[in-house]
C-alpha cells in the first residue's frame, strides 16, 4: 500500500490524507487515521514531503498537503512510473507550495482526477492518458485568441488533461477547468476565446488526438449557469456557436457524488444549454455493481476534423 500511495502522488502530484483515503480506502470509516499514519511513516522515511496546511476547517483540524522528496521520486522511476518533472529541489518545492495562493483550486482538481481513478478501479473503464498541472505548465502553448487581434498571446494550460475510455468506445478526451467563483466575465471570456483557438489550432498535434471536452467544475449552479451563459455568449460573438457543445458545465461536486454518477449520469450542461447530458457514454458491459440508469438524452462529443457528433444512446 505504500507503494500504491506513492505512485499516486506522483501521478497527481500533491494530495492530501483525505484524498489518498477516497482513492485507495474508499469503504474505511476511521476518518483517514490508517492514511494519516502511512504518511507520517514515509515522510519520516524520505519518501514525502509534507507540506504546508491547508485553512482549518470549522471543525477539525487543517489538512497537510504531500507531495514526493527525491527518495520517493527515485523509487516511483524504479518501478517504471514517468516523473511529472525531471527537475526537483526539495527547497524550491517547499517555497513554491507555501508560496502558492492556488493551491486549494490544484488540490480541487486533484479532487476530480481521484473521482476518474476510482472510476477506473471499480468500472470498466481505463485511464490511458494523464497530465497533471505541473506536466502541462511545462509544454504550455501560447495561442492568439479567436477575435482578439490586439490581444496579448496567451498560454492555455488546463488544471489537467485526461482520456477515459469506457470498453468497446473510443477515448474521450477532457480538459479540465476548475472555478471556485472568482473570475469576472471579461477574463473568463478571454478564457474561452483562447481555448478556442487552441482547439482549432495546435491541440491536436500537440496531444495526439482529434477529439475535446472541456469540462467545467464549478461550485454552486448559479455559477453553472453564468459561466455557462458568458460561454455561449463569446462563442457567439466570435463566430464560433458550432463549438458549445465541447464546454460542459456541472455543479455535481466531485467529492460528494458517486464517480459512476459524476461521469455517466446527466448532470453536464453544454454551453448556452439546459438540458444536461452525460460527459461519457456507458455501453452496458461497463457497469458492474448498481445500474447505469436513464441515459436517453444525447451526448455530444466534438470531433475537431469532422465538427460536431451526436452519439445517440
Amino acid at each position: 500500500m505504500d507503494e500504491e500511495i506513492l505512485r499516486a502522488i506522483n501521478r497527481l502530484q500533491y494530495m492530501t490524507a483525505a484524498q489518498i483515503g477516497r482513492l485507495l480506502y474508499p469503504q474505511a470509516h476511521d476518518q483517514n487515521r490508517y492514511v494519516q499514519r502511512r504518511l507520517r511513516s514515509l515522510t519520516e522515511a524520505g519518501y514525502l514531503l509534507r507540506l504546508r496546511e491547508l485553512p482549518a476547517p470549522r471543525i477539525g483540524s487543517a489538512p497537510h498537503v504531500f507531495t514526493l522528496a527525491d527518495k520517493g521520486r527515485r523509487f516511483v522511476a524504479g518501478r517504471g512510473d514517468i516523473l511529472a518533472s525531471s527537475y526537483y529541489r526539495p527547497s524550491e518545492e517547499r517555497a513554491k507550495a507555501e508560496d502558492n495562493p492556488f493551491m486549494e483550486h490544484t488540490l480541487a482538481a486533484v479532487d476530480v482526477l481521484v473521482a476518474a481513478e476510482r472510476l477506473c478501479r471499480k468500472f470498466q473503464v481505463s485511464l490511458p492518458r494523464l497530465l497533471n498541472e505541473r506536466q502541462l505548465k511545462r509544454s504550455s502553448i501560447r495561442v492568439q485568441p479567436v477575435g482578439r487581434p490586439e490581444a496579448p498571446r496567451m498560454a492555455v494550460i488546463p488544471d489537467a488533461w485526461f482520456q477515459l475510455t469506457a470498453v468497446g468506445c473510443d477515448p474521450v478526451s477532457i480538459a479540465l477547468e476548475l472555478d471556485r467563483g472568482t473570475e469576472g466575465q471579461k477574463h473568463w471570456r478571454r478564457k474561452v476565446a483562447s481555448l478556442t483557438a487552441w482547439a482549432e489550432g495546435p491541440y491536436r498535434r500537440a496531444f495526439e488526438t482529434d477529439n475535446l471536452t472541456v469540462a467545467v467544475a464549478v461550485p454552486t449552479m448559479a455559477r453553472r449557469v453564468q459561466l455557462s451563459e458568458w460561454t455561449a455568449q463569446e462563442l457567439e460573438s466570435i463566430g464560433r456557436d458550432q463549438l458549445a457543445d465541447i464546454f460542459l458545465f456541472t455543479d455535481a461536486s466531485p467529492v460528494a457524488t458517486d464517480p459512476f454518477e459524476l461521469f455517466f449520469d446527466l448532470l453536464w450542461y453544454p454551453a448556452g444549454q439546459d438540458h444536461p447530458v452525460s460527459l461519457l457514454d456507458a455501453p452496458e458491459s461497463a457497469e458492474e455493481e448498481v445500474s447505469v440508469g436513464p441515459l436517453d438524452s444525447p451526448r455530444y462529443n466534438y470531433n475537431l476534423s469532422n465538427g460536431v457528433e451526436r452519439e445517440a444512446e
